[in-house]
């Protein structure tokens, strides 16, 4: 009895010692895999302290590309990312840059946020599919808005190059390149001044606001509608309003010289999502009329409303919509005759 007594505790002793290392190896593999990811999380954090995040932009005065210096977002590399583009879509906080996300152009996306299609990271380089309307920008403007995205995302250390995908059209970026680009001379990197009118916060009259658009002075046909674009975005002053509802789309802006005329073909938005009485239409109908003629460079002189491509007889009390509107210096406060709306504001 003994002699099977004295085997039996030697194999349990064997099994347990063997249990006892197999669960020891089980526990030190566990113990591996969560140190590792810890590892790995405690680097997407130390990347995401790293200080500010540097997010680049147009700086008129020296006709070059400049950081501005935003607060690191919480998250991971994705979010970082996402957060980085739509800075870049919203634009500087500082007066004396200019955002280069381009206007919204086509108008079967919802918003200039459709432009951007997708993303993925391929090693170090990340990856950048766009909608076909990116092709409506104009070669300089495209060559800032691809620039400053690369500049922007190279500054993350995970991220060497940026692959731009459009179609069947492909084209990979670094800072390197970037910085030799021959396109971004800040000799061929030109800005116009445009002219937008707001409403006054009293509600007594427009006030106006300037804006610094990218490479539109050498396309002058073009300054009615990034003016018109931009009015709509929003005022960026405190004491004036937007009474534009923000969905609505510039379907086209016609410029007619024969005529003398211009036509602003605007989204239904622009009827079913105003919310104002009679007042506020007719100062947000002037408000679009003077910005746009202000920036037409004296080419018409009447502007004409289209909605969703047909005339609209009446809007909202506005008398004879259908008809054209000519610059009115009676809704503004300040008055400034149009032929001096060029000058310099410190001009005046």
């Amino acid at each position: 009895m003994s002699f099977f007594t004295n085997m039996y505790k030697k194999w349990t002793d064997i099994l347990s010692r063997r249990y006892l290392a197999t669960g020891g190896i089980i526990l030190a593999v566990v113990m591996l895999v969560i140190i590792a990811v810890l590892v790995l999380f405690r680097s997407d954090i130390n990347l995401g302290f790293q200080g500010q995040m540097q997010v680049f932009f147009f700086s008129p005065s020296d006709g070059t590309l400049a950081p501005e210096d935003r607060p690191w977002p919480q998250g991971n590399r994705d979010e970082w990312i996402f957060n980085a583009m739509w800075i870049l879509m919203g634009g500087p906080n500082s007066n004396r840059l200019a955002g280069v996300w381009p206007p919204h152009q086509n108008p079967e996306i919802e918003d200039n946020w459709g432009i951007w299609k997708d993303w993925h990271m391929d090693e170090s380089t990340l990856v950048l599919t766009f909608d076909e309307s990116y092709f409506l920008m104009q070669p300089l403007q495209e060559a800032l808005f691809r620039s400053a995205i690369t500049l922007t995302m190279t500054s993350f250390s995970f991220i060497d190059e940026v692959r731009f995908i459009v179609g069947e059209t492909e084209r990979t970026e670094s800072a390197i390149t970037i910085a030799n680009a021959p396109e971004l001379s800040p000799a061929r990197i030109s800005n116009a001044r445009l002219i937008l009118y707001y409403m006054d916060a009293s509600g007594e009259g427009l006030v106006r606001e300037y804006y610094d658009a990218i490479d539109v002075d050498t396309h002058p046909q073009q300054r009615p509608r990034v003016a018109a674009e931009r009015l709509i975005e929003g005022t960026g002053l405190e004491d004036s309003i937007n009474l534009i509802p923000p969905e609505t789309r510039i379907r086209a802006v016609i410029l007619m010289p024969e005529t003398n005329s211009i036509y602003v073909n605007l989204s239904g938005d622009f009827v079913t999502r105003f919310t104002g009485g009679q007042v506020q239409a007719h100062h947000m109908i002037k408000s679009i009329v003077n910005t746009v003629l202000a920036n037409a460079g004296g080419q018409v002189r009447q502007v004409f409303f289209l909605i969703d491509s047909a005339r609209v007889d009446s809007f909202h009390g506005v008398p004879d919509f259908a008809l054209g509107f000519e610059y009115d210096p009676t809704v503004m406060l300040g008055y400034i005759p149009p032929e001096e709306l060029n000058d310099s504001p410190e001009d005046e």
